[in-house]
């Protein structure tokens, strides 16, 4: 019997935060590589969780019925042979930092590999492959907040090293290897923050790409977010997957840990990553109620580290989620 209302989540949760840090200089200010930025603007007052219809949610929980049918009904599974060009392509991340930025496996390797990409939330995170300014194509990894947006670093979106904004991302959700259980889609629309564009600050490192339509996070459902005080993130339990450089290319890797240290922008761990898990989801889960992302990987060192979601990041993703 499918539980469908346990398989997607999109609440949201907005802790009451103890301050709000670097809101000076605009550097939280929304920038977009269209001429406007249409987004609606964020509520400033507390965001109160929510759900919507999407993925299996909205599907009454009917015994002998296939919510996994009725989803891709007319979709078509796309099976595609990986070239060495696709294997070869570089992580955003090493083009935009060097190799001494590149995200870390610390000590014992202990990522897992996720076979059932099909399934959520697993099928909400995605390979993105980036044709960047200069025209060079490299890796990342992003995740589903919205029926069209999906969520990754600002290096993913928008590289300095490379020449600016990407000129198009193409996102393949779920994927497995050469399989493409929902196929993909291809967006030249993309959004970050001054901090980032404007200062190349890696505190301000996130941005998001936007999908010319709703089909894609329709049917994979997508992420709850969340900015929780720094005593509340302190030794979270957090999860982490992404597609790892080191690895088969288009294959989804998984490892979990606690937070080690919050300061005010970012979140460390020692969870094992590689090289394209830049821009993948650092969530907690809490069983019966959902996934709430607290960060958005992009660093290694071990500690690894993400962008904190703190509240005006929080608000910008709502601004997004909402596009």
């Amino acid at each position: 019997m499918c539980k469908c209302n346990e398989s997607v989540s999109s609440e949201q949760v907005l802790d009451v935060h103890e301050s709000d840090p670097a809101a000076e200089d605009n550097l939280y200010d929304s920038v977009s590589n269209e001429e406007a930025d249409t987004g609606a603007p964020a509520d400033d007052e507390l965001v109160e969780g929510g759900t919507e219809e999407s993925a299996e949610g909205g599907l009454e929980d009917v015994e002998g019925f296939s919510p996994t049918h009725a989803l891709n009904e007319g979709l078509k599974t796309e099976e595609v042979q990986i070239s060495q060009e696709l294997a070869d392509l570089p992580p955003a991340g090493k083009i935009e930092f060097g190799a001494e930025f590149a995200e870390s496996v610390c000590g014992a390797d202990g990522r897992i590999r996720i076979n059932a990409t099909a399934r959520y939330p697993w099928r909400a995170i995605c390979q993105l492959i980036i044709t960047m300014a200069n025209g060079r194509r490299s890796r990342c990894t992003g995740w589903f907040i919205g029926p069209r947006t999906v969520m990754t670093s600002g290096h993913c979106v928008y590289s300095h090293s490379a020449g600016g904004w990407a000129r198009q991302i193409e996102v393949i959700t779920g994927m497995n290897a050469g399989i493409r259980p929902y196929g993909s889609q291809v967006s030249r629309s993309f959004r970050s923050v001054r901090g980032w564009t404007k200062s190349r600050n890696s505190d301000f490192d996130y941005g998001c790409v936007v999908l010319p339509n709703k089909v894609l996070g329709n049917r994979v459902g997508w992420f709850g977010f969340a900015s929780y005080s720094s005593g509340k993130l302190d030794h979270m339990l957090v999860n982490n997957s992404g597609y790892a450089g080191d690895k088969p290319f288009g294959t989804q890797w998984y490892n979990a840990g606690k937070i080690t240290k919050v300061t005010s922008r970012k979140l460390e761990y020692m969870i094992d990553t590689y090289g394209g898990h830049s821009g993948s989801p650092v969530w907690r889960y809490i069983k019966g109620k959902g996934r709430y992302a607290v960060g958005i990987h992009g660093y290694g060192g071990c500690p690894n580290k993400a962008v904190r979601i703190v509240k005006p990041v929080f608000r910008n993703m709502l601004k997004w989620k909402n596009l």
